[in-house]
């Protein structure tokens, strides 16, 4: 589960973000919806309405697949899919990594709610290959691939290799599933369109709420028989929301203000990277970002980390991180920087002080 960092208000009284696109609290949203530019369309009606339609259809126009369908939760979006190819393939087994959102941060809802057998694939520190998929013994419903893989410091899988996996799991007539809650994110990484990655994949899934700074929400895009199939088990779930415009608008708006600004972010995210590998007792993984986030691992304790943001957050007005975990050493944590607009704000200097400063608290 989420942790964050003691007094989360505190967030909402600080003035400058390191982390991020900036401050969000309530009245942030109202005034953003307040200026959408889709704020005059008719309202949703159980999943129904102008702006949801546009949403979807120009989704499935940047991922290039003839559908898409929009669903208020990745948790659910996921396990509508992955019960489709299985259902598809009349097999139960989803190959996945250890690192993955769907293993990590869903309380097992691929096996205990969809009745899907999750397989582990590969090591926690790096992401898997097709040598790790052929050590798979039975007949796989999908595999998935998480890009970047967040847990993992945000590792993306190169293109050699992840058009291996591709072309791995349809010689064996296996659907292969896309986490792409951040592919607007790694693309630049690529170099390659939105399309040509999500061609690799018969299904994607794609996240408004991270990098499109949307309110929630997300898209399964793919064929139309696919998406026709997925449709209800978004009733199934839950999801046929009366009405749920926030997210439609803010996911539409962060099309338009963020999506052109990906390259940016990412290399806004190596220079910062490159003026923080300089600290001691700094450690970054990847050693070069492969999109607009990456882990920071600090030599000091995490109680001790804590207190030292709060306090500087008390006296600036200024918030580092979101939050630090443990790691496998004591007197070791790390924290995540993902760069959008409040980090552009930043120089990569100035990002390099201030966590210096932060680490010099926590150890002293």
């Amino acid at each position: 589960m989420t942790r964050l960092l003691p007094d989360p208000a505190l967030r909402n009284a600080c003035t400058r973000f390191l982390w991020g696109h900036g401050k969000v609290d309530a009245r942030t949203w109202v005034d953003r919806l307040a200026k959408s530019a889709h704020l005059d369309d008719l309202l949703d009606v159980y999943n129904e309405g102008p702006a949801m339609a546009r949403l979807e259809a120009e989704t499935a126009a940047l991922l290039g697949k003839e559908a898409a369908l929009f669903f208020h939760k990745g948790v659910t979006a996921q396990q509508a899919a992955l019960l489709v190819h299985a259902q598809a393939t009349n097999r139960r087994a989803i190959a996945l990594h250890p690192k993955s959102h769907i293993a990590l941060d869903e309380l097992d809802t691929l096996d205990t709610l969809a009745g899907l057998t999750s397989r582990r694939v590969g090591t926690d520190r790096a992401v898997f290959t097709t040598a790790d998929l052929d050590r798979l013994a039975e007949p796989l419903a999908a595999v998935t691939v998480e890009i970047p893989l967040r847990r993992a410091g945000f590792l993306g899988t190169s293109w050699d290799e992840l058009t291996a996996i591709s072309h791995w799991a349809r010689g064996r007539n296996v659907p292969f599933h896309l986490d792409g809650a951040r592919i607007w994110e790694i693309a630049p990484w690529y170099g390659r369109s939105l399309s040509e990655i999500s061609a690799l994949a018969d299904s994607v899934y794609v996240s408004f709420y991270k990098g499109l700074g949307g309110m929630g929400g997300c898209v399964l895009a793919g064929s139309a028989d696919f998406i026709a199939a997925c449709k209800p088990w978004r009733l199934r779930f839950g999801g046929d929301m009366p009405t749920i415009f926030p997210y439609i608008l803010t996911a539409l708006d962060g099309m338009r203000h963020h999506l052109p600004r990906m390259a940016d972010y990412h290399r806004h995210a190596c220079a910062v990277a490159a003026a923080l590998a300089a600290i001691p007792g700094v450690r970054l993984i990847p050693g070069t970002p492969h999109g607009n986030s990456f882990q920071i691992h600090l030599d000091a304790p995490v109680e001790r980390l804590d207190a030292a943001a709060v306090a500087i957050a008390r006296e600036s007005g200024t918030w580092l991180f979101n939050r630090f975990e443990e790691t496998i050493f004591a007197d070791r944590s790390y924290g995540e920087i993902v760069v959008g607009d409040a980090t552009l704000g930043w120089t990569p200097e100035e990002a390099a002080a201030a966590v210096a400063e932060l680490l010099k608290r926590a150890q002293g």
